[in-house]
């Protein structure tokens, strides 16, 4: 009997020392904290709303590193010029086939987004160069911002030439559209730098 009481004890004992349900627990709310580091971060931003709805699925790969957190976001912000670009050089080809008179202003906004997205790279390239290079951290900083700042410039070049030239309704609606979203990502990028990397 006593040798039975002493094993339930021990049973007992190692249940309630054990760890599965902390680390059970864990994960979620480490993510939530992740979660809220994203946000807060996203609040310095221009548009927050966009920011996090953009970025908070990724806050389990950001965690609270701000290198993790302008990375993701030039990534991101990368595959919304992408997408402006497509959008823009599909409206072109159409024009072109139909020999519209929107083929120059379409073919400029092209060039701005593949310039977006070049610049976008350009920064990408300083932020995983930041230990080397022969530049200190400071100088690729202040490159990424001076990238990322080009980037926001093509984009409401392109969207200022379709306010000054008569093109389809449609059309407009659609670039304006695509490059609206790409611009603010770009200056909540470019926030999130000025922000969240001080060396």
């Amino acid at each position: 009997m006593l040798r039975f009481v002493i094993l339930s004890l021990t049973l007992v004992s190692l249940i309630n020392s054990s760890n599965i349900p902390k680390t059970a627990a864990t994960p979620p709310s480490r993510y939530q904290n992740y979660k809220t580091f994203v946000k807060t971060a996203c609040n310095s931003t221009t548009y927050p709303t966009m920011c996090y709805n953009s970025l908070s699925s990724y806050s389990s790969t950001i965690k609270a590193d701000p290198i993790k957190l302008c990375t993701t976001s030039l990534n991101v912000n990368l595959k919304y010029a992408k997408n402006a670009t497509l959008v823009v050089s599909n409206l072109l080809k159409k024009a072109k086939s139909t020999s519209s008179p929107e083929v120059p202003v379409l073919k400029d906004c092209v060039e701005e987004m593949k310039d977006t997205v070049d610049e976008l790279k350009q920064a990408m390239a300083e932020l995983k160069n930041l230990n080397g290079g022969g530049i200190s951290k400071e100088e690729h900083l202040k490159n990424m911002k001076t990238w990322v700042s080009a980037a926001l410039t093509d984009d409401t070049t392109c969207t200022d030439e379709f306010e000054e030239e008569e093109v389809n309704e449609e059309t407009k609606k659609k670039v304006e559209k695509a490059v609206s979203e790409l611009s603010k990502t770009t200056s909540n990028t470019l926030a999130l730098i000025t922000n969240y990397l001080r060396f």
